[in-house]
This record gives C-alpha cells, structure tokens and sequence, in this order.
C-alpha cells in the first residue's frame, strides 16, 4: 500500500504539473453534470478514479495474477511440462529460440506483440456483451490521466491472461514481459492526460494524447476509431485511425446509463439493460485546435 501511495502522489504532481500547463485550453465546467458535484472538495469523478487506484493494483491486478496462474498450470499440463515452485515458468522458455535473442530484442517484439493483441481486443470489448464492461472505462465526461484505470476488473482481466499466456507459449523472457507492461501502463496514463499533444507528424507513428482523445469522444464520427495503445500504425491499417485536421475532441462520455459510483459500475454490465436507458454525454462543441 505505501508503494502505491508514493507512486500516486509522485504522478499526481507530474501529470498535476502538466495539465495545469493547458488549463487555457480546458471546456469550462458544466454545472449540470452529474459527475462535477463536489464533496470534501472533490468532483464526484475524482473521488471515484481515486477509489480505482486502490482498488485496481490492489485487488484487480490480484485476480488477475491469478487468473494467470491458473491459465499457466493448465496449458503447462496440457503441454506436458513441469511447472511448480522450483522451476517457476523457466519450462515455458528454457532452450527457447524467443529467448536467446538479446532482451531488447525481446522488449520490442513484446511491445510490437502486446500492441497488436491489444488493439485486437480493444475492439472486442467494443461490440456485444462485453462493451458493457469496457463501457465503464469510457463513462467519464472529464477525461484526465486519472482516468486510465478506471477499467472494470473483467476487462482488465480477460486481455491481460490472453496476452501473456500468448507471450509465455511463444517462448518470451517473463522478466522482459515484466519490465515491457509497466511501460506500456504508464504511456497509457499520458495517452489519458489532458494536454493537446499530437505529436506532429509523429501521430502517425506513436499514439498521442490527441489521437486517444478522439477514441473517447462522444462525436460519432469518433466512435469505435484510434484503438491502438501505441503505435497506430494498426488503425490506419484496418481503417480505424481518425484524427481532422485542426480539429479535437471536447465530448466525452458514453450515451449508456454507467452509474456514477465506483460499486454501482462494479455491478452495472452484468444487469440487463433498461429499454429506454441512456444519458447523453456532457455537450462540449469540438473546438479549433490550441496552437
């Protein structure tokens, strides 16, 4: 718990700093939005991203880690390999080809992998059942760098097994995975951030926070676009990438009825969906882009 605390804080004053730094450019505040009511001074969003960043390292990242064990102890079994505590994963990569390549070798292929299986999953969440899940992540009508981890423990769960279970077959160094997904959850907490950056002509090559603004836009020319978590070469491949020219996203927030509290979004995707149900996201026109 106090390593969390110390990286929270340690965040806060670096991604503080830095949206301050475009206040300028901000919408003003609407006064009707549900998610603004302040209390003990703090938006109603705010205080649900916050109960997140506990909940999410502390018992979601448990589940996950195993889901993960159990995902390994039956394909070790399936394959016939040993794994207990002695031999922790190495059965899965010892003699691999994957891992007598350098380690960052490894780093970039893991990057290059995890991004194309995320964005593949990335877009499962967005169709059917399961979008209610992914719903949760994209229900703030304010977004920040806070908002990163608001993820429902299922769609946090399921994509994180899939792909190192994936990684772990193929042969991959599990101290490489280790030290890649760290990098990965920090560009997403930049990707979040509110700041104009896009970039430059970079945009095309790694994601921006301009670009994944666009993916939680609530403007329907920008719905189901900018999956990719890094490089976005992947949604101009299958014609997902979106980003006008001159132009940001200002709306945000989804047209279903995610619930503003955090226990209330816990349960939210596995009720049945009322006929009828929807708040439109918060009305901010696009605007010209900041200089």
């Amino acid at each position: 718990m106090g390593k969390i605390l110390v990286a929270f804080v340690a965040l806060t004053v670096i991604f503080g700093l830095l949206e301050r730094r475009y206040r300028a450019t901000w919408p003003p505040e609407d006064p009707a939005d549900p998610s603004a009511a302040r209390r003990f001074g703090l938006r109603r969003d705010t205080r649900t991203d916050l109960i997140y960043w506990v909940f999410t390292p502390l018992v979601t990242r448990t589940i996950t880690l195993g889901g993960l064990i159990v995902a390994v102890y039956l394909l070790a079994r399936a394959s016939g390999l040993e794994v207990d505590a002695s031999t922790g994963l190495a059965p899965f990569y010892d003699g691999s080809r994957v891992t007598a390549q350098p380690r960052w070798v490894q780093a970039i292929e893991v990057l290059v992998l995890l991004d194309l299986s995320a964005y593949w999953l990335h877009r499962l969440f967005h169709r059917g059942r399961l979008w209610r899940f992914h719903a949760v992540h994209h229900s703030p009508r304010r977004l920040t760098w806070m908002s990163s981890v608001r993820l429902h423990p299922v769609n946090d769960l399921l994509p994180r097994v899939v792909q190192v279970t994936a990684l772990l077959l193929l042969g991959f160094d599990p101290t490489v995975l280790a030290g890649v997904v760290p990098f990965t959850g920090f560009y997403a907490l930049l990707l979040h951030a509110r700041v104009p950056w896009d970039f430059g002509r970079l945009r095309y090559v790694i994601a921006t926070p301009a670009f994944h603004r666009w993916h939680h836009t609530a403007e329907v020319e920008g719905r189901d676009k900018n999956f990719a978590g890094f490089f976005p070469i992947w949604d101009l491949l299958f014609g997902t990438f979106y980003m006008p020219e001159g132009q940001r996203a200002r709306r945000f927030g989804v047209d279903d009825d995610v619930p503003e509290g955090f226990l209330a979004q816990l349960v939210w995707p596995f009720r049945r969906r009322r006929a009828g149900a929807g708040a439109p996201a918060v009305d901010e026109a696009m605007a010209p882009a900041a200089e």
